[in-house]
């Protein structure tokens, strides 16, 4: 397709695809361990944790949303936080975001995978880890493409097997065994009240499917309307089946098993129930962990081809044209579990690690969002985040919020990151570089991002 004389994408992504690749990431392994075993630490009363937070993923999504639309293109942090921040923050907000999230969250999807696979068929759940792992990087570096539309099914099909689940074990149908009754609240609002983070996991990735915005047809409708609609569907899925798998299971084997969705499909549905939500919770955990393989070495091949990561990572094979040297590193930041080992406490340490470090790149992109609200009022917005800034000020308070009732164990995990990410991107601009740090670059200047203005 042409414009002008220029090639530019085809748009052939509608709504439905759009819903495929903004859910395709978020319903994954970490995903399904972290709603069991939330429900086992918290009880049925986990659901308004998870609906405060999905309220919040909406309001965050809108800001997404209007971003993508007014400066479309696959760089998404990074290419929103450069005219409004500047590059040492464009390339803190990219690290903290998904260097962290590969290394702690992204790292332990082959893991979950491996243990499902142990739990059921008896294969050692780090020599399955391993081999998803090495086929993976392997896959991405012969630039095979991820398989999308299998991707979608996947996905879709796993939400639909958890909403099926979750009907079935609160209205016993099909259920091998009765269920208990619970109580609602069994630990008080305390842990409720500090378990927004928790809740926010669940819908965490949503925004993926901002950088396809210019291949989605009409992407000012479609690129919100598939992110909203993929936090409800979340929501739904998931509190159908964790409010289902709390009548069956013991709320202390949820918080102890590496696999407690297993523990909960097994409880009502027995074998049968075990075996389909591990082979779904397989296929959903390998193909978000290939997710993360295939764009984040991406991302750092484009901050090195833009001068703000060594040029080492530029590096593109000459016959795959594939960026070897970022997908080995990526490949080695998702092999860190291979030396630490993982049990479902590590898990969730793990998660929770990557969680803060994502609700900080999900500030600076509302932060964004004001500044260029301000900065380039003319800026053409062909959708624009209703009532601001309204959702973009909530979006900041729940995110301070979740992170801060994280607990000081989990912010001293983050610490480290983000102590490294910021020298280096200071260090990088100032004197590799020899730009200011915080100096905003303009618009036109944005490299493959060709912003519009209104007159």
């Amino acid at each position: 397709m042409t414009e002008k004389g220029k090639t530019t994408l085809k748009r052939a992504l509608g709504f439905w695809q759009s819903f495929g690749i903004a859910v395709g990431l978020v319903v994954a392994g970490t995903t399904m361990v972290s709603l069991a075993f939330n429900f086992g630490a918290i009880g049925p009363a986990f659901i308004i944790p998870a609906a405060i937070a999905g309220v919040a993923s909406i309001l965050i999504a809108t800001s997404y949303a209007e971003l993508a639309a007014a400066i479309p293109g696959a760089g998404m942090i990074v290419d929103y936080t450069l005219p409004a921040m500047g590059r040492s923050t464009a390339i803190f907000g990219m690290l903290t975001g998904y260097i962290v999230l590969i290394t702690a969250g992204g790292a332990c999807e082959c893991f979950i995978a491996g243990q499902c696979a142990e739990s059921v068929w008896g294969i050692n759940y780090k020599v399955f880890a391993a081999i998803l792992l090495i086929f993976f990087m392997i896959v991405n570096c012969l630039g095979v493409e991820a398989l999308g539309k299998f991707q979608i099914i996947l996905t879709v099909g796993m939400m639909a097997i958890l909403a099926i689940m979750g009907i079935g074990g609160l209205f016993n149908i099909g259920t091998v065994s009765d269920p208990s009754p619970i109580e609602f609240n069994p630990y008080g609002w305390d842990t409720v009240l500090t378990s927004i983070g928790a809740g926010i996991w669940l819908y965490i990735g949503i925004e993926y499917v901002c950088p396809m915005s210019e291949e989605i047809i009409n992407p000012e409708k479609n690129v919100p309307k598939a992110m909203i609609c993929g936090v409800i569907a979340i929501f739904v899925c998931d509190m159908l089946f964790g409010q289902a798998i709390v009548r069956y299971v013991p709320l202390d084997v949820l918080t102890t098993s590496n696999v407690p969705q297993l523990e909960g499909a097994a409880a009502m549905f027995g074998s049968i129930g075990a075996i389909a939500l591990a082979i779904a919770t397989i296929f959903a955990g390998g193909s978000s962990a290939d997710s993360h393989m295939a764009a984040v070495p991406r991302m750092l091949y484009g901050l090195a081809r833009d001068g703000m990561l060594p040029k080492r990572f530029a590096y593109l094979h000459p016959k795959f044209r594939t960026p070897w040297v970022a997908i080995i590193v990526v490949f080695c930041c998702m092999s860190v579990p291979f030396f630490i080992g993982l049990d479902i406490n590590s898990i969730m340490d793990l998660v929770n690690t990557a969680c803060t470090a994502w609700l900080i790149s999900y500030i600076i992109v509302q932060v964004d969002l004001i500044i260029l609200r301000k900065k380039y009022p003319n800026l053409h917005r062909p959708f624009k985040s209703p009532a601001y800034p309204i959702p973009q000020i909530i979006g900041i308070i729940v995110c301070i919020y979740a992170i801060v009732t994280m607990g000081t164990d989990v912010i001293l995990s983050t610490a480290p990151y983000l102590v490294v990410f910021a020298a280096y991107s200071l260090i990088w601009v100032k004197f590799k570089m020899k730009e200011k740090c915080f100096a905003p670059v303009p618009m036109d200047k944005l490299a493959g991002v060709k912003p519009e203005f209104d007159n």
